[in-house]
């Protein structure tokens, strides 16, 4: 979503979840068969305030904090930047490997150091979320539970720590150039595997300058993170379809061998545990950017994924549904400051765009299960999505949050599918209506959670959250 997202643009690499990509594509005037049982790569993700996932995200965050959240790690040996002979020649050989792949080169030698497993940990909590203070991490928390999506409480930060140095294979700064490479478990086929995609990396950065040509960095992701989720499936599925492409056509058989034993035994617990929501946003990037460049792979191959880097997508609704890149932009809307409507200080948390793609996640992704639908009709609900705008604040007097969510659809029957929709999560969520007040226009009483009113007319819909009946109407008005 978007102010406090925690965009980490010096990604990590991580074994994200066995998602078995299959794909028959056209390379080079020929035909191969794409298969492979994960992705991996350069990790950006989200909390939803700064798209509800950098840590980031997004999903996500910039302030520094003054003292160390949790214990201080111990001191780390220091970094040791020479590789082993033997090793250093495999990366040369798949970096020229890559290079064919994708007809792209470098004329500079990108830097590679070496990290123990420990001291990547330490770098995970001193350079990626070292700013993310106790007060960003309750207030995206108060988000995410807001929304559905989290139970209150939720150690946020602990997850992030825990899923960043879970199955790390090393990461590509993209700051720096630099490529760190973890080798407590050698350099086999995963490793190699994992270098692959991750080369691919600096080759985009190397060739398209994706900080600063496509804005793809913290500063401009706090600002618009339905963009940079955009961005970074491109990049993702980018990456990992030249990953696919390198299993094809280099992988030895030994490198087969080591990749199917490492699935096999790979342990993915603190994935596995995370909230529903967050497992899905953290593959998005790789199964969707994967989709998403296979149609313009079928268009042209990689030059025209090379094409896109010039003219990126822009929405989640893009990557979702490739043919509508790149002509269908979203409907741009705007919240006015809601601060003073009631008459009292509310703070705001959050703002920002919620796209097609967290519109579907908290229709089909809440964290309890029994508010969840069905994937198709959450699918098909957040479909007709043509533009959104959100604002959440929260009132330390009656220590609640308050949700302003303005949509408008392509369509009149979009918005009225989506009515329909929201109508069955809202009552799962919260019980039947408490009233129908005019046509188009009902409201809850979400117990502790105070009031909520949805309101449809025409193509546009608006789901407020309050403390009371009162303070909700005086925000949908």
């Amino acid at each position: 979503m978007n102010n406090n997202r925690i965009v980490i643009s010096i990604a990590i690499l991580l074994v994200v979840v066995c998602l078995c990509l299959t794909a028959v594509v056209a390379v080079s005037g020929g035909v191969y068969f794409l298969a492979g049982d994960k992705l991996t790569g350069l990790f950006s993700t989200a909390t939803p305030t700064a798209r509800p996932v950098t840590a980031t995200p997004t999903p996500t965050a910039s302030e520094s904090v003054p003292t160390p959240i949790g214990e201080t790690p111990a001191p780390t040996k220091e970094i040791t930047t020479e590789l082993p002979d033997t090793v250093a020649r495999q990366m040369d050989e798949i970096q020229l490997q890559v290079e064919r792949i994708r007809s792209l080169e470098r004329t500079s030698d990108v830097n590679r150091s070496l990290l123990t497993v420990d001291q990547l940990r330490a770098k995970v909590e001193d350079d990626f979320l070292a700013d993310y203070t106790p007060e960003e991490i309750e207030d995206d928390g108060r988000v995410l539970a807001a929304l559905g999506l989290l139970e209150p409480g939720f150690d946020l930060y602990d997850l992030y720590l825990e899923l960043y140095t879970e199955q790390i294979a090393g990461y590509y700064d993209i700051e720096k150039d630099e490529m760190y490479v973890v080798l407590e478990e050698g350099f086999s086929g995963p490793q190699r595997s994992t270098y692959a995609h991750e080369y691919t990396h600096a080759l985009q950065n190397y060739t398209h300058d994706v900080r600063e040509n496509l804005n793809y960095n913290e500063e401009y992701c706090e600002t618009d993170s339905e963009y940079c989720a955009a961005v970074q499936a491109l990049i993702e599925g980018d990456a990992s379809l030249t990953e696919q492409s390198w299993l094809y056509l280099y992988a030895t058989d030994r490198d087969r061998k080591e990749l199917d034993e490492y699935y096999a035994t790979a342990d993915l617990s603190v994935f596995d545990t995370a909230p529903a929501f967050l497992q899905e946003d953290f593959i998005f990037p790789y199964s969707k950017g994967v989709d998403f460049v296979l149609t313009l792979f079928e268009e042209g191959g990689f030059a025209r994924i090379d094409e896109a880097y010039v003219d990126p997508p822009v929405s989640t609704e893009q990557i979702l549904h490739p043919e509508r890149y790149p002509d269908d932009r979203p409907v741009a809307v705007e919240l006015p400051d809601l601060s003073t409507t009631l008459g009292r200080s509310i703070r705001e948390i959050d703002r920002g765009v919620m796209g097609e793609w967290y519109t579907y996640l908290i229709l089909a992704r809440g964290d309890q299960a029994s508010t969840r639908l069905e994937d198709e009709p959450s699918a098909q609900a957040a479909e007709g999505w043509g533009g959104d705008a959100y604002a959440i604040y929260w009132d330390e007097g009656a220590d609640l949050p308050l949700v302003v969510l303005y949509s408008v659809w392509d369509t009149t029957a979009d918005a009225e599918e989506f009515s329909a929709a929201f109508e069955d999560y809202a009552s799962l969520r919260w019980g039947q209506p408490a009233s129908e007040s005019v046509a188009g226009e009902f409201t809850w009483d979400a117990g502790p959670e105070g009031a909520v009113i949805f309101s449809h007319s025409g193509a546009e819909t608006v789901w407020v959250i309050a403390p009371t009946v009162e303070d909700a109407r005086l925000l949908l008005e």
